[in-house]
């Protein structure tokens, strides 16, 4: 068997263990740790079986190498992915304002040219919605109000109860 070929199926096996990743996040759908660790390895089962089978090679050498080398992209992908998740959900952070119907017993006064320098705040507020941000906003938010005494805000003629959230 030339370089070229077993070089070619070693790239299938490769390409199996990326396949397997996508293909189980398809199925996977809705369903939740430790299942879908399971049905990822079985979906890596199955397409490895008929990867052994297309290639028609049985050699012991060759299998382990196969497995070696698609295992290896699967996991790689998967440790990625997870990696990144991790990242971005530290990384995600909310303020959300929420209008108050009556006065409250403790409020701090903010101001439009206060608001000018807090912008994630300003948006939260006219906007009446979660607004997301960056952790070093979301941070200095947080500072500015409680230097000013209260997580509630009156602003205009409203009162606002100011929540800071992350994922």
């Amino acid at each position: 068997m030339n370089k070229t070929t077993t070089r070619n199926k070693y790239l299938m096996f490769f390409a199996i263990g990326i396949i397997s990743f996508y293909l189980s996040g398809y199925l996977l759908r809705g369903i939740h740790p430790p299942q879908s660790v399971f049905l990822m390895l079985l979906v890596y089962w199955i397409l490895f079986g008929i990867g052994i089978l297309v290639c028609k090679e049985r050699s012991r050498g060759f299998v382990v190498k196969a497995f070696a080398v698609s295992f290896a992209a699967l996991f790689l992908i998967s440790a990625g992915f997870f990696a990144l998740g991790a990242y971005n959900h530290y990384d995600s952070k909310y303020i959300d304002a929420e209008r108050l119907q009556t006065v409250p017993d403790e409020f701090a006064v903010v101001t439009e040219e206060e608001l000018n320098e807090y912008p994630a705040l300003k948006e939260t507020i006219t906007s009446q919605s979660i607004v997301k941000v960056r952790p070093d906003e979301w941070r200095r938010t947080i500072d500015y109000l409680t230097e000013k005494g209260s997580h509630t805000v009156k602003f205009g003629d409203m009162y606002y109860a100011i929540g800071f959230m992350t994922a």
